[in-house]
C-alpha cells in the first residue's frame, strides 16, 4: 500500500519525468481530514504541489472535482496538473503551488495591508457564491447540520472545557428554533471553511484553497468565518470595516440579522472543533484559540439588536460563555 510520500514521489516523477526520491517530500500539512500535503525539495519540483488522501473524510474525494469546475467558473483556486486513484476512497493529485503566504501570515501587519489583503480575499468569494455548480457539493447545511454545529460546541466547549452541562445548554429552544429558520432560507455554494489559513495570497490576488467541504449554505457563514475569524482576532471596528468593503464589493449588504446568526453558528462550530481538537487529540496549541474565540462569540452576541429573531440565542449564549 503506497504511503502519502511514496505516491506522491510516484506521481511527480511522472509528471515531471525527473527521478523524485520519496524522502525528498517534505510535508507541509496533516492533519485528522486523512490527507497529507507535500512539496519535493528539488529544483525541478518547484511550483508543484502534492496532495494524498485517504477516505477518512467523506469530503477529501471532492477536491479534484470542486478544483476543476471552481477554476472553470473563473473562481481562483489552485490548478489540478494531474491526478492518481488508488481505490477504497485513496487518492492523489498534484496542483499548482501557490507558496507559503495565507492571510494569517499577515496578522502582525498594519491594518491597512491586512485589509487590502482582505479586499481581494472577500472579491475572491463572491464569484462562489454566485456560480451553479455541475458537479456534486457535499450536503447541504440543513437545520440537523446546524444543530450539529451547535452540539459539538456543547459537546468540547461547553462540556469538556468548560465543565458545564452542554445537555442543558443545547435543549435551549431558541437554537432549534434558529436552526430552523437558517435551514430554510435560499442556499448558495460556499466554502464551508472561509478562515485565514484557506485563503492564500499569490502574484497579487486571493486564491482559495481547502474547498473540498463546498456545500449549499449562506454567504453570510463564509463572511462570518472571515471577518470573526479567531486566528486572525480583529477588532470589532476592523470587522466592520471589512463588513463595509465587502457590501460594497457585493453590491449590496448583507441581512445583518442572517449575519449574526451564521457568525454565532461559526464561532460555535470553531469553538467546539478547538476543543476537540485541543483536548482528545492533544494538540494543546488549538486550546490558545479559545479565549478569543469566546470573545468573538461574545462580541457578536452583544452586538445582536433587540428586535432580531436571534435575540434569544445570543442572550443565552452570553448567560453561558
Amino acid at each position: 500500500m503506497h504511503t502519502p510520500s511514496t505516491a506522491l514521489a510516484e506521481l511527480m516523477q511522472q509528471y515531471l519525468h525527473c527521478p523524485v526520491p520519496a524522502d525528498a517530500l517534505q510535508l507541509i500539512a496533516t492533519g485528522a481530514s486523512g490527507r497529507s500535503i507535500m512539496r519535493a525539495d528539488l529544483a525541478q519540483a518547484c511550483g508543484v504541489l502534492g496532495i494524498y488522501w485517504t477516505a477518512d473524510r467523506a469530503d477529501n474525494a471532492s477536491f479534484v472535482p470542486a478544483a476543476r469546475g471552481l477554476a472553470a467558473a473563473g473562481v481562483r483556486v489552485p490548478e489540478v496538473l494531474c491526478t492518481a486513484d488508488y481505490g477504497q476512497g485513496r487518492g492523489a493529485c498534484l496542483v499548482r503551488d501557490l507558496g507559503s503566504t495565507d492571510l494569517l501570515s499577515l496578522k502582525s501587519a498594519p491594518w491597512p495591508i491586512r485589509k487590502a489583503a482582505y479586499a481581494k480575499a472577500l472579491q475572491a468569494l463572491i464569484p462562489l457564491h454566485r456560480l451553479q455548480p455541475d458537479w456534486e457539493l457535499q450536503p447541504g447545511f440543513d437545520s440537523a447540520m446546524y444543530r450539529w454545529e451547535q452540539s459539538y460546541f456543547a459537546e468540547h466547549l461547553i462540556g469538556r472545557h468548560l465543565g458545564m452541562d452542554s445537555a442543558v445548554f443545547t435543549a435551549h429552544p431558541a437554537l432549534q428554533q434558529m436552526a430552523d429558520e437558517l435551514a430554510a432560507l435560499p442556499r448558495v455554494p460556499v466554502h464551508r471553511d472561509c478562515q485565514s489559513q484557506n485563503i492564500m495570497l499569490h502574484e497579487g490576488q486571493a486564491w482559495l484553497i481547502d474547498f473540498q467541504g463546498m456545500r449549499p449554505g449562506r454567504a453570510e457563514y463564509d463572511i462570518a468565518s472571515l471577518i470573526y475569524d479567531p486566528y486572525m482576532d480583529f477588532s470589532a471596528q476592523e470587522s466592520a470595516e471589512l463588513l463595509a468593503l465587502y457590501s460594497e464589493l457585493n453590491g449590496s449588504a448583507p441581512d445583518p440579522h442572517i449575519l449574526a446568526a451564521c457568525a454565532m453558528q461559526r464561532l460555535m462550530q470553531a469553538l467546539g472543533a478547538f476543543a476537540n481538537i485541543g483536548h482528545n487529540q492533544h494538540k494543546e496549541w488549538y486550546l490558545n484559540l479559545i479565549p478569543t474565540g469566546l470573545r468573538k462569540l461574545r462580541q457578536v452576541a452583544a452586538a445582536v439588536p433587540a428586535d432580531s429573531p436571534y435575540t434569544q440565542v445570543a442572550t443565552w449564549l452570553l448567560n453561558v460563555v
